[in-house]
């Protein structure tokens, strides 16, 4: 009962301040939804990419000349079929292809593979691109303010324009991989790369068992050494580095902000205003003990803290989750002429919410009972002098 009586009067005691602590709860809102967001955010990324890359084979292998990539050899690809362990070999045709009318880099693939096994397709093209069709992303036909139908022109490395007919394009759904992407087929992607028929721009490999991975790469290292292997595993890692790195330099700037909030509410804290400090006089006269004082206070302030961590939680998860992050995106996910605009799925993980109230809430508790603990212990009359 003593503990509901005290919560009651703290409740009451808000009531009475609610003008004073309403604005600090909107403000410290604020400061918690800033971090909150760039945790919400990193998260559902890395979730994101994790989920895109599930598709990805389990190893590439490239060629590497002064530490740059340059065209492998086909020649390799049945050497490579033939080591245990490897379930299919598929030589890859892409590269950077830089547009001149729009400043953008666009990413240009070759492919030899029907447009039925294709998925997020608008059109229900099914057969394999022939020489003069393409596939774009979304991001390249609003850019260039193009639709299925018109004809694009690029540019081989001597100049030479070929001429392309946009038979489908990428549903929006996939804007986090195709968006900036063009697609054509195999030898029109060699020529406009500047590759010959015998090359690729690396080779990728499907594997039996993923548990193997790193046998057949020792394999194919002792085979091949001067050629370099990637593991899908490696790329999930260096995403998962990225995107913590890049949200870490966030969140130590939001520390920076919640830092500068407490040290705000120390002075306030520890500048009691005389009718509060004459309210406390006045309970330790009708009898209260230091620590029904420190519950008080206790009650109140975590009741304050809670209520702006749920708050600012909230507008964390509305800022990210339905408004797509605009005040974070550009930064996190790097820059570019064509940013991709997809949606992100909701991930919000236990982990994450107890690391928002670890620093949102005890920090906070901590700045206001400490100042609490100084005039609880003060003598009533003196404390009931501080309202005059």
């Amino acid at each position: 009962m003593r503990f509901i009586h005290l919560f009651s009067y703290a409740i009451s005691s808000l009531r009475r301040h609610q003008s004073k602590y309403i604005a600090l709860t909107l403000i410290y809102a604020i400061v918690v939804g800033f971090y909150a967001s760039v945790v919400f955010f990193t998260t559902a990324l890395r979730e994101e990419t994790q989920s895109v890359l599930q598709d990805l084979p389990e190893l590439w292998v490239q060629q590497l000349a002064g530490g740059r990539l340059t065209p492998i050899s086909k020649g390799v690809v049945n050497e490579l079929a033939q080591i245990r362990g490897v379930a299919e070999v598929h030589p890859r045709i892409w590269g950077y292809y830089f547009d001149e009318t729009t400043g953008a880099v666009m990413t240009l693939m070759g492919s030899d593979r029907a447009l039925s096994e294709w998925a997020f397709l608008t059109t229900d093209f099914q057969e394999k691109l022939q020489r003069g069709k393409a596939v774009c992303g979304t991001g390249y036909l609003e850019v260039r303010g193009l639709e299925i139908g018109d004809f694009i022109s690029l540019n081989n490395p001597e100049g030479v324009a070929e001429s392309f007919e946009i038979v489908s394009s990428f549903e929006a759904a996939s804007d986090l991989l195709t968006r900036d992407l063009i697609v054509v087929d195999h030898a029109s992607a060699q020529r406009l790369l500047g590759l010959k028929p015998n090359e690729a721009t690396d080779i990728a490999l499907s594997v039996y068992n993923e548990s193997e991975v790193p046998n057949i790469a020792r394999k194919i290292t002792a085979k091949f050494p001067n050629l370099r292997l990637v593991a899908l595993q490696q790329l999930k890692a260096t995403y998962q580095t990225l995107f913590s790195w890049r949200g870490g330099i966030f969140v130590y700037g939001a520390m920076v902000s919640v830092l500068a909030f407490l040290l705000l509410v120390w002075e306030r804290a520890s500048g009691q205003s005389g009718t509060e400090k004459k309210e406390v006089g006045i309970l330790k006269g009708l009898g209260w003990q230091v620590s029904d004082v420190l519950l008080l206070k206790l009650f109140e302030h975590a009741t304050v803290s809670i209520i702006a961590t749920l708050l600012g939680m909230l507008m964390a998860y509305f800022h990210v989750f339905i408004l797509n992050a605009p005040l974070l995106k550009p930064f996190l996910i790097g820059w570019s002429e064509l940013y991709p605009s997809f949606s992100l799925s909701l991930q919000i993980q236990t982990g994450d919410v107890l690391v928002i109230f670890a620093l949102s809430v005890v920090p906070y508790l901590s700045a206001t009972l400490i100042p609490a603990w100084q005039i609880s212990i003060t003598d009533p009359a003196e404390a009931m002098q501080g309202g005059k």
